[in-house]
């Protein structure tokens, strides 16, 4: 099989599970499908289509803008999240909980990045399949399947909020910041 048709099939797939009967709005992700640095979070905010586009004010455009400012370019990243909707992974059944990791570890498969980074406590925990210690391993690159690497981060709209509530020097939105220079610098190592 061809890998335009298994991105297909994971779309179909991601559509004709139950729990995506009423949300008809799926979308796989945005970016370069052939990134070396491969986001995932589970906020629907993160990007509007494929083409990285993101709403006003929104956490996709605050990890966008952060991004650009630590050089790191649109064609080095790609972004997804858990459920491709506007459902956030806990809303779903467990069943389809299963089916959604299965779906993620395929499309993580078919971009093949030198990093993922987890946007989260929940999407660190999901990808290691295990109970994260996030404050004792955010910001480091973890070993991970193969020569693909994982760095836990901040969920982008849990750093901007903490910026617009603590302003500029937030504990939370510095450390944010450097953990993606740590990407940056580990993506130009490697």
């Amino acid at each position: 099989m061809e890998i335009k048709e298994l991105w297909e099939e994971l779309i179909f797939e991601l559509g004709s599970m139950e729990s995506n009967n009423k949300n008809k709005n799926i979308l796989i992700g945005s970016g370069n499908k052939k990134a070396d640095i491969l986001f995932i979070g589970d906020d629907s905010d993160l990007y509007i289509d494929e083409e990285l586009r993101v709403k006003a004010d929104s956490s996709g455009e605050f990890l966008f803008k952060l991004c650009d400012i630590v050089e790191m370019l649109p064609e080095d990243y790609y972004i997804t999240t858990l459920t491709k909707t506007s459902l956030k992974y806990k809303e779903y059944f467990e069943n389809d909980q299963k089916i959604l990791k299965e779906l993620l570890e395929m499309q993580i498969a078919l971009i093949n990045p030198k990093i993922v980074v987890a946007l989260g406590a929940i999407t660190a925990s999901l990808l290691l399949g295990r109970e994260v210690e996030f404050l004792k391993e955010k910001g480091k690159v973890l070993k991970w399947i193969g020569n693909t690497k994982v760095l836990i981060t901040y969920d982008p709209n849990f750093a901007k909020k903490s910026r617009e509530s603590s302003g500029k020097n937030s504990p939370v939105a510095v450390e944010f910041w450097n953990d993606l220079k740590v990407i940056k610098t580990y993506i130009e190592q490697n």
